[in-house]
């Protein structure tokens, strides 16, 4: 008997741990502000693959949920956007209207995906230019706490960021003026 429950109950902590590393996310992004320099890259290098980790779990365990595919975007946008206000405004390394054209794009899919799931009782599940956008700008924070500029890749980031904004609006149009949500 006693066996059982434990295989229970690491399932039901293996099912959970995809959201309690988006959730960490969300809480220990804020801590860029903080970090002293010398430790900006590591603290950032553990946050974003942290996000790797939380979509490798999701699937190893099948444990994707409506809650994940809130938390999960959620902790990309607090950590990029932290990543970026470091970068741009404490290090001076990136151009500011990166992380103001970031943050109008995520305060429209933040509300886009707060009205399907009001409407419809469900989000969009993450789409392929998110999470080009999502790699792209952690690829460049990650080089510019390194010391790097790439002009092709802050060319990249904001390519996708565009056609991810387009992405997310067209699909949230459909479903939101279509019967169901597919």
């Amino acid at each position: 008997m006693e066996r059982g429950r434990c295989s229970l109950g690491r399932y039901v902590l293996l099912s959970k741990l995809p959201n309690l590393i988006s959730l960490a996310r969300v809480v220990l992004s804020p801590f860029l502000l903080l970090v002293p320099e010398a430790h900006l890259f590591s603290f950032f290098l553990v946050l974003a693959l942290s996000d790797a980790l939380d979509g490798f779990f999701a699937r190893l365990f099948k444990a994707q949920s409506e809650l994940g595919k809130i938390l999960d975007p959620l902790g990309d946008k607090v950590m990029l956007l932290c990543g970026l206000y470091v970068c741009t405004f404490r290090l001076g390394m990136l151009p500011s209207y990166l992380l103001y054209l970031l943050l109008v794009r995520d305060l429209f899919l933040l509300v886009g995906g707060a009205l399907l799931l009001i409407k419809k009782g469900r989000v969009p599940s993450a789409r392929t230019f998110g999470k080009l956008t999502t790699f792209g700008v952690s690829l460049l924070i990650i080089l510019s706490l390194l010391g790097y500029h790439s002009q092709f890749l802050l060319l990249f980031v904001l390519l996708t960021a565009a056609l991810s904004w387009l992405d997310y609006g067209l699909l949230g149009y459909r479903r939101l003026r279509s019967q169901t949500f597919s």
